[in-house]
């Protein structure tokens, strides 16, 4: 199954009429709340909306692009946990001096396809065209914020070789004994990156509540002070349709549980 997602994609487009909706949106509110005696123009407040906004849309492209992409590795990385986990119980089998040659053959052919699938997810679990967990994100780095925070991520390569398991073979009781260690290490690994990527979910999704709470002040600043229910319901309105294209990208092929991508725009 090709573990697929869009949201780079999609992120810019929606953020981008996100900005054009907001701008109407103040422009709005300006002419049904805002006295014409007051000291200050409308379209001057607009116009430094208008590219406050489009520093905030840049910042959020960047993080929900990030989010996309760590969403779709934690997906890959169950996956090849799973598959280490089960090599890992077939080798404790392997290592009996009880087996026959078609028991140990058969305990091999299992063995082989689970490393096969290792190597499967790596090749199909992909963001924009690039292996997640082939090595192809390297030092990305990633906008957080509008005053030059970043972040930079590297996802290492989760391959049968990478994870030193691409001569290891239940073929003997010896082989399956040294394929039992390197399954140890393995198993490691894999929980160090996954680990890894929950961390970088935390701080991405802490970082898209700050920017989308950030938006919805400047939005509520240039409302009057009784409209703050309108820029809280337009940011509940935006949350809820990036959380509809996220979990479309990645629930609907790798049983991503949506509440998760809930708790991490906030």
């Amino acid at each position: 199954m090709r573990i697929n997602n869009d949201l780079g994609t999609w992120s810019m487009r929606y953020l981008q009429s996100l900005q054009n909706q907001q701008a109407s949106d103040v422009q709005k509110s300006f002419q049904a709340h805002v006295s014409v005696t007051r000291n200050f123009s409308t379209g001057t407040v607009t116009e430094g909306m208008r590219s406050q906004i489009n520093s905030y849309r840049e910042a959020m492209a960047s993080t929900y692009n990030a989010i996309g992409i760590m969403n779709t590795a934690g997906s890959g990385i169950q996956g090849i946990s799973n598959n280490v986990q089960k090599m890992k119980e077939l080798a404790t089998q392997a290592t009996s001096n009880n087996l026959t040659d078609d028991q140990r053959a058969r305990l091999q052919e299992q063995f082989s396809q689970l490393s096969q699938g290792i190597n499967k997810v790596v090749e199909q679990t992909t963001y924009d065209g690039k292996r997640v967990l082939g090595g192809d994100i390297r030092n990305m780095e990633v906008q957080l914020g509008t005053n030059q925070e970043q972040t930079s991520i590297t996802l290492p390569g989760m391959g049968l070789k990478n994870l030193g398991l691409e001569n290891a073979n239940l073929n003997s009781v010896e082989n399956a004994q040294n394929a039992l260690k390197t399954l140890d290490n393995a198993i490691q690994n894999v929980a160090n990156t996954k680990n890894y990527v929950n961390a970088i979910s935390e701080q991405l999704g802490n970082a898209a509540r700050i920017l989308s709470n950030t938006t919805m002040n400047i939005t509520s600043s240039v409302s009057s002070l009784n409209d703050t229910n309108a820029a809280r319901s337009m940011m509940d309105s935006i949350k809820a349709t990036l959380l509809s294209q996220a979990t479309s990208g990645v629930a609907s092929q790798s049983n991503t549980n949506s509440m998760s991508v809930l708790r991490l725009l906030g």
